[in-house]
């Protein structure tokens, strides 16, 4: 047996420690964070050396620049230009409401109570959006640090400010934001995964003692809808974040392919739902009683298995039509199987319909496929 060497076994420990480091590090502070940190920097610079070089007594107001370019700041050219048109429309709302509040000859407290019921209002308007915030502010603003000039005060505020988120704008679309449409389609590739191994979950419980030990796949269905609900926020992000994006010139992606796999895994995900119910009322009676006999099980845990394979075959583009053939026949003998008793059980036949809707509905994914899943990027 070799002697320990300590410095070797020093410099493993070193190795390590500075691993964990850094993955606590990416945790605090991921790259897109870091990214995004970087923008604002130069756009709060940019807008303040712009802002104290503007002619007139605008120059005076240069701080409003910088605290435009900080609020736009986004992960999509697309959401930080809509953000800072909603955001100047509040801002010029806001200005026009203050000066009107100066010009009324009455207390200060019916104009702050006027202002807030107005800022109320605002937020009922869906086309300001985030921009709502900004009206009760610079209304405030104008009627507090505004006097005499009030409306050289308001001019010059927003227009600095807006200055200062136009800059911002520009500078993200120069330093080219990240594209999220890989990752949406690796996001999309790995629910299909999840599925399958899910449906091995299942094979192994109805080979397994029955009713089985094992509970918590019969409360899959909320958790899958949540996931399904987030894979869809995913494309949405993905289609927004090629637009106005300078690197689309060069990265070619087709997030209708996305949105159409998308809809699969909806579709699956709810035959998988109409399955786990089925199931759990064969094993436990509930919500009614499903009667499946031995032999149905085992055929049923070798229609899954073929699912599974279905699912991986079409996620990975790795023959599709095989793996569906397979999956048609275990399907098709579970069904005779079922059809020979005396007396039909309906719980048998939900079981094979969830099963042959799902095998249809990867076979239409996978025929309305024109590309295999490109190969997963750093988005940064």
């Amino acid at each position: 047996m070799g002697e320990s060497n300590p410095d070797r076994d020093r410099s493993s420990k070193v190795a390590a420690s500075a691993a964990a480091t850094g993955r606590a590090l990416e945790r605090a502070m991921p790259r897109r964070r870091l990214a995004l940190a970087v923008r604002a920097a130069v756009s709060a610079m940019a807008a303040w050396l712009i802002g104290n070089n503007l002619p007139g007594g605008m120059h005076e107001y240069a701080y409003a620049a910088p605290l435009g370019a900080f609020v736009a700041v986004g992960s999509t050219v697309l959401t930080i230009a809509r953000g800072a048109l909603q955001q100047a429309a509040g801002l010029v709302l806001g200005a026009l409401l203050g000066m009107g509040m100066l010009w009324l000859d009455i207390p200060g407290v019916a104009k702050v109570g006027i202002i807030g019921a107005f800022a109320v209002l605002a937020q009922s308007v869906a086309i300001l959006g985030a921009g709502s915030s900004f009206v009760p502010v610079v209304a405030l603003l104008v009627i507090i640090f505004g006097g005499v000039d009030a409306d050289g005060y308001a001019i010059a505020y927003v227009g600095q400010f807006t200055i200062g988120m136009a800059v911002g704008v520009l500078v993200n679309m120069v330093l080219m934001p990240p594209l999220h449409d890989r990752t949406a389609r690796e996001r999309i590739r790995l629910a299909g995964h999840d599925l399958a191994d899910r449906a091995d979950v299942l094979a192994e419980a109805l080979r397994g003692d029955w009713p089985p030990s094992r509970s918590d796949w019969a409360d899959w269905g909320a958790e899958l809808d949540e996931a399904a609900d987030k894979l869809g926020e995913a494309v949405r992000e993905a289609r927004e974040s090629r637009v106005l994006n300078i690197r689309t010139l060069w990265r070619d992606h087709d997030v209708q392919i996305d949105e159409t796999r998308l809809a699969a895994v909806r579709s699956l995900v709810h035959r998988m739902s109409e399955l786990l119910d089925a199931l759990a009322a064969a094993a436990w009676g509930e919500p009614v009683d499903v009667q499946l006999d031995e032999r149905e099980r085992g055929l049923a845990a070798e229609a899954l298995d073929a699912l599974g394979e279905h699912l991986r075959a079409w996620t990975e583009d790795d023959d599709a039509a095989g793996a569906s053939r397979r999956s048609g026949e275990r399907i098709d003998a579970l069904y005779r199987a079922s059809a020979e008793r005396e007396e039909p059980e309906s719980g048998a036949g939900v079981v094979v319909f969830a099963l042959r809707s799902m095998r249809s509905r990867i076979d239409r994914a996978a025929a309305g496929d024109v590309t295999g899943p490109l190969p997963t990027v750093d988005d940064e």
